[in-house]
């Protein structure tokens, strides 16, 4: 495994959901097992190889973009989006974050399968903490477009997809429009296998 293939994972995005790539890729957790911090400082210190973010991973890397672009020959944002909360209703973060404090274990499994994610993951109490401080942020964080270094970023988002709707990524191609734009037959969640012939 190169150490700058990396992939960085959305809210709840558990290695279950991506088993393969945990032996391919330096796999980092938002919140749960890395801060936004954390993965910035490894974003910047990156030196070739692909990066694939999904979600509010993609979400991150767009907010290091200027940076982020010059570090890595390949790029897969996957479910990006630029703000949260211009695409899904504040509201839904808000029910999430009332429901978390009931019975966090039934929100994630609520979550992964409105993504499309057929299995199910258990989640540990340590990581309940992190899981909140995840809505937060989605309530939020915002990220400025840039059109640089599209000729070598793929952009994928499922077509059913009933967490983040497609414009999200559209709206972002617009700045970007020499990237290439792959539409899927998958909700949020889409098999690490559709990643492959990007990343090859």
């Amino acid at each position: 495994m190169s150490d700058d293939n990396l992939f960085i994972s959305g809210w709840a995005g558990y290695p279950e959901l991506f088993p393969n790539l945990t032996g391919e890729y330096e796999f980092m957790l938002p919140f749960i097992r890395h801060s936004e911090r954390e993965i910035f400082e490894r974003l910047d210190s990156a030196r070739g190889g692909t990066l694939v973010a999904w979600s509010t991973g993609a979400h991150m890397v767009l907010k290091r973009w200027n940076r982020v672009v010059l570090n890595f020959d390949r790029i897969v944002l996957v479910a990006p989006f630029l703000s949260f909360t211009d695409y899904t209703s504040e509201k839904v973060v808000r029910l999430m974050v009332r429901n978390m404090r009931k019975d966090a274990q039934q929100v994630v499994r609520l979550f992964h399968g409105n993504c499309g994610f057929p299995g199910k993951v258990d989640i540990s109490i340590q990581d309940i903490e992190g899981l909140f401080a995840g809505l937060e942020y989605l309530r939020s964080s915002r990220a400025m477009p840039s059109h640089l270094g599209a000729e070598k970023t793929t952009i994928m988002h499922g077509e059913h997809d009933r967490i983040v709707k497609p414009a999200a990524s559209e709206d972002i191609w617009e700045i970007m429009p020499d990237a290439t734009y792959t539409a899927l037959p998958y909700g949020h969640w889409i098999p690490e296998h559709e990643f492959a012939q990007h990343t090859d």
